[in-house]
């Protein structure tokens, strides 16, 4: 049985040519259920903006709405490693140390979560990362309609889990493949390429194949989403005994679990998720109650037990108490949330002020004395002494933190020293 009131589940998929939105409503077993199914056409780089404010517009996402965007593989990076069972005291730095090991980019620029589980007497870390200037486009549009995006993920990585079927899953389209291998329950091997050759994917299959054949797993079926159906010949010409399914929609009832998914990127803080979750428990606590109430009182009145009733509705009413509660405490998290949000800027800009300060005290000649110094946007005003004011120009000119030096007004000469102001320009 579905609850309408309950919390939803809203999903969209981007491929090359569309938006796939899925509206999933959970019943009390914790399966899902698919009641809204939906394309929009992505044929202009604003198409993708139109297509979330007519979400937006059409189904409405409320307060504990879970809302997920499926992003192509090529956005992501997936690392796997392992770190002592002494790191689990310090974690987190202990996955953000060893990231920088295995991620050539500064972390400060990506978006990042992480997942462990103890396995042989060492932690497993699962880490999916991904590039903050590129996956900001997408998030611009939710904020642009007013709504908080919960997590992205790679969409093919998503499909495979809710599909729970063991096999080899391609997506794509006309510009890029996408590969990966599922075996049920963890992804085995993914592989993403653009198109530089041929449109029917025989040079990606001919590269890649090999590679998830070698991963062990006993590879029998393949599942082509969508516009990856294209590939069907290119496989049945290079395995032919590989059984081929072509998947255009989901099944109408699936089991999502989306808590246990462990290739997502949370945007909204795990917590808050882990409070929704209890949320939607009490919810259901709550329906399971009025539910019993609904059965039982015709029964009651009939056998007389009016009393076992009375329970039932004194349990309903401290549920719905603590739901209140809950909900109240949830407001409360979310202004703190947004505290530190601003908190957080807030300390970035003190940081990028401490890192200039550093660079102009290593870069001025020694002879150089600074009365004042005004940072005005992107713009830096110096004025002081020294013993030569072209020597200060030309050590800012040669740091890579400054472009567009030069004198604010002429320099004027006071015996062995030049009085000086100099405007810089941050790069």
């Amino acid at each position: 049985m579905n609850f309408p009131w309950l919390p939803e589940t809203k999903i969209l998929l981007i491929e090359e040519e569309r938006v796939l939105f899925l509206r999933l409503r959970r019943s009390l077993s914790g399966h899902a259920r698919v009641v809204e199914e939906k394309e929009y056409a992505l044929d202009q780089p604003d198409d993708f903006g139109v297509a979330v404010a007519a979400m937006q517009s059409d189904a409405p996402p409320r307060a504990d709405d879970l809302l997920l965007l499926g992003l192509p593989l090529e956005l992501f990076t997936i690392v796997h490693f392992t770190l002592p069972l002494a790191a689990a005291e310090n974690l987190e730095d202990a996955v953000g140390y060893e990231l920088m090991r295995h991620v050539p980019h500064d972390l400060a620029g990506l978006y990042w979560c992480y997942r462990c589980h103890e396995e042989d007497g060492r932690l497993v870390v699962s880490v999916t990362l991904a590039a903050r200037v590129r996956v900001q486009s997408y998030l611009t549009a939710f904020t642009a309609v007013g709504l908080n995006l919960s997590a992205v993920f790679p969409a093919l990585f998503l499909l495979a889990w809710m599909m729970r079927e063991p096999g080899l899953y391609l997506g794509g389209g006309s510009g890029h493949r996408e590969m990966l291998l599922f075996d049920g329950q963890a992804v085995n091997f993914q592989a993403w390429e653009g198109i530089v050759e041929d449109d029917s994917g025989v040079g990606f299959l001919s590269r890649n194949l090999p590679l998830a054949e070698n991963r062990g797993q006993k590879l029998n079926k393949v599942y082509l989403w969508s516009s990856a159906a294209g590939m069907a010949a290119s496989l049945v010409e290079l395995r032919p005994a590989l059984l081929i399914s072509a998947i255009s929609s989901l099944p109408s009832s699936l089991n999502l679990d989306w808590s246990g998914f462990p290739y997502s990127i949370d945007l909204i803080s795990p917590q808050v998720l882990s409070r929704r979750r209890l949320w939607f428990k009490l919810e259901a606590a709550a329906a399971l109650f009025l539910l019993l109430t609904i059965i039982g009182q015709p029964l009651a009145v009939l056998s007389g037990k009016r009393r076992n009733l009375q329970k039932l509705e004194k349990k309903l009413a401290v549920v719905s108490l603590e739901a209140d509660k809950l909900s109240g405490i949830r407001k409360q998290n979310q202004t703190s949330i947004s505290y530190f949000e601003t908190l957080a800027g807030v300390v970035r800009e003190q940081s990028v002020t401490i890192d200039l300060l550093k660079e102009l005290t290593e870069l001025i000649p020694q002879d150089t004395w600074l009365d004042s110094l005004a940072i005005k946007g992107r713009k830096i005003h110096l004025q002081g002494t020294s013993g030569s004011a072209t020597a200060v120009v030309k050590a800012l000119e040669d740091s890579p933190l400054f472009k567009e030096v030069h004198f604010d007004s002429p320099v004027v000469k006071q015996g062995n020293s030049e009085t000086f102001k100099i405007v810089v320009d941050l790069e």
